[in-house]
């Protein structure tokens, strides 16, 4: 359903590939695919009207940590151009979505980094490739928690 109904381009769906996310955002690396991921998990679970849905991102606010917004607004939709997105510099990495309704969802990354040791190697920008690349198909990379949380303790 359309929320402008006589627009063509809007409710498109954001489905990207690797190559896309590495175009946006100059370099393909982990903190992208998971913040795509996490985008697209919230528009599964609370709805896919990007001008109903608000999201907060909690992280470094530098990179590669910041680099999760990048992905966050391409997966969900949620816009700094829109004014539905804000970065929250914390310690900890986590991402809150609120729909319109009062619905929410809190996405922590889960067990990602246990493999970054893997993907070592002497061409950093490389290895972040590789290991962007292996943590994109669709694995569990997230917790979630629903309702209305305070913090991401």
């Amino acid at each position: 359903m359309k929320w402008h109904e006589h627009c063509r381009f809007m409710g498109l769906e954001r489905d990207y590939s690797v190559e896309e996310l590495a175009k946006f955002h100059g370099h393909l690396g982990p903190f992208i695919v998971l913040g795509y991921r996490m985008g697209r998990h919230a528009l599964h679970r609370l709805g896919s009207d990007p001008f109903a849905l608000s999201a907060t991102v909690y992280c470094s606010g530098t990179p590669p940590e910041s680099c999760l917004v990048d992905g966050v607004q391409i997966g969900s939709g949620c816009t700094f151009g829109k004014r539905n997105i804000d970065l929250v510099v914390s310690p900890r990495i986590w991402v809150q979505f609120r729909h319109a309704d009062g619905r929410t969802i809190l996405l922590k990354p889960g067990p990602y980094r246990d493999r970054a040791a893997e993907f070592d190697g002497p061409d950093r920008e490389l290895a972040l490739e590789n290991f962007a690349e292996a943590i994109s198909p669709k694995r569990k990379i997230t917790r979630l928690k629903y309702g209305a949380p305070q913090n991401a303790d």
